[in-house]
């Protein structure tokens, strides 16, 4: 009986024997095969980590695209699926730890921890038909806009370099058009400005709230799947909540209403380290008063300007 060689879809062994369950590399064909249980060869199917193509060649360094899982998978040298970054043709590609790829890494994405340009991107919160919270004849777009312009005039004077999603009364998405105009500069934060409201009529909560990233697997990121759960970024994002969130409380003598974590839009998607701020409740009769009063206004700035301070500081 003839023996290393094919008998149709079976392999037949030195021995004679017929492969059955196990690999065999035919070098013929400059391939590996995996000869299933019974002898037939696998075809268009996983073997763990692996892909059979049509034929049974195993695939390497190329891409293969699977019905069944409706996704892309590139594989490597020996025929194992990547994950994590991986670079191919001199670009960076992101895969799922199942092997599914992601996305392009985008070069314009990302920082360098403890590398600053003093750059600062300011996002005031909602704007244009968006007028966010609007309660006792204030709309919480215009109060982000009061709070924005002189935080940004503080900035400045101090020497920072001020980037920002809306100079005017403009409509901004809020899902990942903020996140895109970050992504594009040399920035080293984003800070959120926003007023909070519980959406109640004469509610008493009051407080300032600060937020950074919380991964949440029920939102995906959609333009932003390296950086949104780096541990450099998220680290820094708290970093930075910490410092500003403490500073506002210590300038304002504001209620502390919580240093927290959520998976905002716009801190899922945005490259940098990234905070929310909620500097009052609006439909809080009382806090409406003080937050849209200048004096109160100019406290929350020295308190963010701090906090930006003791984040570069390191502290």
């Amino acid at each position: 009986m003839s023996s290393n060689q094919w008998q149709g879809n079976y392999y037949l062994k030195s021995s004679g024997a017929m492969a059955d369950n196990e690999w065999i590399f035919d070098k013929n064909y400059n391939s590996w095969f995996f000869l299933k249980r019974g002898g037939m060869y696998a075809s268009k199917e996983w073997i763990g980590a692996y892909y059979l193509k049509a034929g049974g060649y195993m695939a390497k360094k190329e891409w293969i695209y699977d019905d069944t899982y409706k996704a892309h998978y590139y594989l490597d040298d020996n025929g194992h699926y990547v994950s994590g970054t991986y670079k191919i043709d001199g670009k960076d590609h992101l895969f799922h730890k199942n092997g599914q790829w992601i996305s392009e890494v985008s070069k314009e994405v990302g920082f360098v921890k403890g590398q600053y340009s003093k750059t600062i991107f300011l996002d005031p919160g909602h704007g244009g038909r968006d007028s966010g919270a609007y309660y006792y004849n204030v709309a919480e777009k215009d109060l982000n806009m009061q709070v924005y312009r002189k935080l940004r005039k503080k900035l400045e004077e101090l020497g920072y370099k001020v980037l920002t999603s809306r100079d005017s009364d403009i409509d901004v998405d809020f899902v990942t058009e903020r996140s895109r105009m970050v992504n594009k500069t040399n920035s080293d934060i984003f800070i959120s400005i926003h007023f909070n409201a519980t959406g109640s009529a004469y509610s008493r909560a009051s407080g300032i709230q600060t937020y950074s990233y919380s991964d949440d697997p029920d939102y995906p990121s959609k333009i932003n799947p390296y950086w949104h759960n780096h541990p450099d970024r998220m680290s820094e994002s708290k970093r930075l909540a910490a410092a500003i969130h403490s500073s506002l409380l210590a300038e304002t003598g504001a209620k502390d209403a919580g240093l927290l974590e959520r998976s905002f839009a716009v801190l899922r998607e945005t490259a940098k380290p990234a905070v929310l701020l909620e500097l009052g409740y609006i439909d809080n009769f009382a806090e409406n008063q003080q937050i849209r009063d200048s004096h109160y206004q100019d406290k929350l700035v020295a308190g963010i300007v701090k906090g930006i301070q003791k984040y570069y500081a390191g502290k």
